[in-house]
């Protein structure tokens, strides 16, 4: 190694050992702000009581809250959902009170709706994808996470959707709704639950709306019969299909294998 290189490299030793104040504190200032941008974005132990307490942040990137269904408020009727903070503090989120939640777009109007969400949704998980705020109570969808211990997978309901689909809530979309936005692709889904809840006349629509022809009904009831039957038929006909290829295989490995043992015996004989 060359003189000129070796003081190249004592001079980048020197400089690396030497302690500058300045580009630390720089440093470690760097690091301090982005830490606090990460907690104020995310709120890792803040437990949300009123949409008021939101960040807008949330509400403009429609983060998910997760959270656990605990009631119905009256008058006016709001789902209740104890949020879930990402660290759990127990002395300090425990004396929070639930979270009031309005469901966009879905306008609650019958009893029978209250008694449904306590037997179904009553502390299973929730998720909630914020859109706006009115006052202390949040406008959001609710997406309830119902474990199916058979299956051992997780079944997602939109409550919103279901409610209205029942025939316990109508959809009071907005006429003005932005293109390309949370608000655009919930409408349609709004609107076709409460489609089918109306041709189905389900809920407030059996009185509301005139009985469904008795012609209406026999189509709809063979139409069911129908596709009961095409299931059936395609799982009975996969059944034969699997028994039949088991059977064909056996066979075939039974042929493969006797030439072999015939051989075997002419040699021993010869």
């Amino acid at each position: 190694m060359s003189e000129k290189e070796g003081g190249f490299f004592y001079n980048i030793e020197s400089l690396l050992e030497k302690d500058y104040r300045g580009v630390n504190i720089a440093v470690y200032s760097i690091a301090t702000a982005g830490l606090a941008l990460a907690i104020h974005k995310i709120r890792p132990v803040s437990k949300f009581s009123k949409a008021s307490k939101i960040p807008e942040h949330f509400f403009k990137q429609h983060e998910p809250l997760k959270g656990v269904y605990a009631g119905v408020q009256h008058s006016p009727v709001r789902l209740l959902i104890n949020h879930k903070a990402p660290v759990y503090l127990p002395l300090w989120h425990s004396s929070k009170p639930p979270l009031p939640v309005k469901l966009w777009g879905v306008d609650i109007v019958s009893g029978n709706a209250m008694n449904w969400l306590d037997c179904v949704a009553k502390g299973q998980k929730v998720t909630l994808k914020p859109i706006a705020r009115e006052k202390d109570d949040l406008v959001s969808t609710v997406i309830l996470h119902l474990h199916q211990p058979k299956t051992k997978t997780e079944e997602t309901l939109d409550l919103g959707q279901k409610l209205i689909e029942l025939g316990f809530a109508k959809a009071s979309v907005p006429q003005q709704i932005g293109k390309r936005t949370v608000e655009s692709k919930l409408a349609p889904a709004l609107l076709s639950a409460e489609s089918r809840a109306k041709s189905q006349r389900n809920g407030i629509w059996s009185d509301q709306l005139p009985p469904v022809p008795f012609y209406v009904v026999y189509w709809r009831r063979g139409c069911h019969m129908t596709r009961d039957l095409l299931v059936l038929s395609t799982k009975k006909i996969l059944q034969i299909i699997v028994f039949l290829s088991k059977n064909a295989l056996v066979g075939a490995k039974y042929i493969i294998r006797r030439p072999f043992k015939s051989n075997s015996k002419q040699i021993q004989a010869t």
